[in-house]
């Protein structure tokens, strides 16, 4: 058997393994990073590339432009009040206080570069909500990773509009509307122009966006100190000896290789949310059905966690919510993640609603994703599956799309030919074809309609927060997220529980060592990322909450290693 020795192992090339190789390296250590896919970048190249950071240095400038001040003591209430009876006090305030110290590292000494969101909070109606505590990260053009862009991670193909990724709210914004502004038409034009024009000098579209930016710049600091990262290369064993991880065997196309660890193994191995048997025992019923579908990474198998129980970890699903919730709906006949689109825009808007197959609405349908879910999950108990329908009427539709199926003058038919998009001329004949409650559906509609008319929404609050409007339609009034469905045709998708990560997983302490079951750390030993238990205990407060611990504890783990403090 081949064998090697390294400071540090870091399995997984998501943000948080990323942050804590460079963390490491930074600090002179010899980091060897290995990926069991073919590509790297993990769950966080398809992500947003947002992180929320409470206190981060370009807040303040977000403050004086939205005139509203913020501090870590108002962030530190509004987690209190998040996390509830499962906080974790001192992993709170590390978090608190290295979080705005990990972006202030990035930012001054690697290829990481952010700026600063005015975006609210989730739970915006919360005294101590914010809409300063979100950051964005910088695009970045593909030619900048060389040799390498070939192996970094795509965003989901589905997501993408003729091959161009959209980058950031403001793009998405414009797109949406190029169908019906000839403003917005030229924007879209000059994008895909300068798209097709760089895919024609280089190969290929340069605009590297969101999560995939934010991959392709902690990849570029870790290439340009020569730190090898082995792809086609999973973590397979640990090895102990006195209480600690002094080894790991490798499996690579040359064979088993042993790779000795002076100061231990980093697990960013993405969480459990492609593993069928810790999903069914972790879940709500509902929503742990053996052919879950969801858009997260296929290697984020649970591997991580299997390991570090093999050395004595211990798994904990003590959280509110074991997984980051995301409402999807899935392509027929589909069989991978390609097929699976998240409903981050649609169901916001002015003329959507969605229903249970009894007929009801279920929740604020514009509430976050991670509480849509569970109201939804809540609504099917006792059944086989968390699912429901979001319809909308033809304006609606025309305008915002539904699901995959784009706005105008993108057509539908391919999607309504496959099964994935119902079509009907009227309420009636659109139950029929759903399999929904007709009389509810037709009674819970007319109820509806002469609320939003007026710019209510007695049942669930609709509009009444500050995150609810933001995620509206700024040309609709009295109500920005709320509107009648009217005239026909309507559409239906149907939608299910889904996610993005998960939220339960190993006990850790504040450098995120792997702990045991009697409180001990396993030396040598750490996971971050999806692979260690949410530090806000599955609590989901605001745009950048899964990225945001991610890297704070990645950073924390490099740093540690190499016998500094975070």
């Amino acid at each position: 058997m081949k064998e090697i020795t390294v400071d540090l192992l870091v399995a997984g090339t998501g943000a948080s393994g990323l942050t804590a190789a460079v963390a490491a390296r930074k600090a002179n250590l010899d980091v060897l990073v290995v990926e069991k896919e073919s590509v790297f970048g993990g769950t966080t190249a398809t992500s947003g590339g947002v992180l929320w950071v409470p206190g981060n240095h370009h807040s303040t400038a977000i403050q004086k432009a939205v005139g509203r001040a913020d501090s870590i003591d108002n962030a530190r209430a509004y987690l209190i009040e998040e996390t509830g009876n499962y906080i974790d006090r001192e992993r709170l305030e590390t978090y608190l206080d290295v979080a705005p110290r990990m972006v202030r590292f990035l930012e001054d000494e690697t290829e990481v570069k952010f700026y600063g969101m005015d975006y609210p909070d989730y739970h915006s109606e919360s005294e101590h909500s914010s809409s300063v505590r979100s950051i964005g990260t910088v695009d970045y053009e593909a030619r900048q990773m060389g040799d390498h862009l070939p192996h970094l991670k795509n965003q989901l193909p589905q997501t993408l509009f003729l091959g161009f990724a959209v980058g950031s709210g403001v793009e998405m914004i414009e797109f949406m509307k190029a169908g019906r502004s000839i403003k917005a038409a030229g924007f879209v034009a000059r994008k895909l122009a300068k798209h097709f024009l760089d895919v024609v000098r280089y190969g290929e579209g340069q605009q590297v966006v969101r999560g995939r930016a934010l991959v392709a710049r902690l990849a570029r600091t870790l290439f340009d100190m020569e730190t090898p990262m082995w792809l086609n290369s999973p973590l397979k064993r640990l090895i102990g000896e006195d209480g600690r991880i002094i080894a790991a065997e490798i499996e690579t196309a040359e064979g088993i290789v042993r790779v000795n660890v002076r100061k231990g193994v980093v697990l960013a191995c993405g969480g459990f949310p492609q593993d069928a048997k810790r999903r069914a025992e972790a879940f709500p019923a509902p929503a742990g059905n053996a052919d879950h579908r969801n858009p997260a990474h296929p290697g984020n198998t649970g591997d991580g966690t299997r390991l570090a129980e093999s050395a004595g970890g211990v798994f904990s699903n003590e959280v509110a919510h074991p997984a980051a919730w995301m409402p999807v709906s899935v392509l027929p006949g589909s069989t991978d993640f390609s097929g699976v689109w998240p409903h981050l825009i649609d169901r916001q808007k002015p003329g959507f609603i969605s229903v249970t197959a009894d007929g009801t609405r279920f929740c604020d349908e514009s509430s976050s994703y991670h509480d849509f879910v569970p109201r939804l999950i809540k609504a099917c108990e006792g059944k086989s599956r968390a699912e429901a329908w979001l319809i909308g009427d033809a304006a609606a539709v025309k305008k915002w799309g539904i699901g995959m199926a784009r706005p105008f003058p993108i057509p539908h038919g391919q999607h309504i030919r496959s099964g994935y998009l119902k079509r009907a001329d009227s309420l009636l004949e659109l139950a029929e074809v759903c399999g929904i409650n007709a009389d509810a559906l037709e009674d819970t509609v007319a109820n509806f309609n002469r609320n939003a008319r007026n710019g209510v929404d007695p049942n669930f609050g609709r509009g009444d927060r500050e995150y609810d409007r933001y995620q509206g339609d700024p040309e609709h009034g009295p109500n920005n997220c709320l509107g009648p469905l009217e005239k026909g045709p309507f559409y239906a998708v149907k939608i299910e529980s889904g996610l993005i990560g998960t939220f339960a997983g190993l006990n850790t302490d504040l450098h995120a060592r792997v702990l045991r079951a009697d409180g001990s750390p396993i030396e040598g030993l750490y996971a971050v990322g999806n692979d260690q238990k949410s530090v806000f205990a599955g609590a989901y407060p605001g745009a950048g909450a899964t990225l945001g611990p991610a890297m704070t504890f990645g950073y924390a783990a490099g740093r540690h290693a190499a016998g500094l403090p975070a």
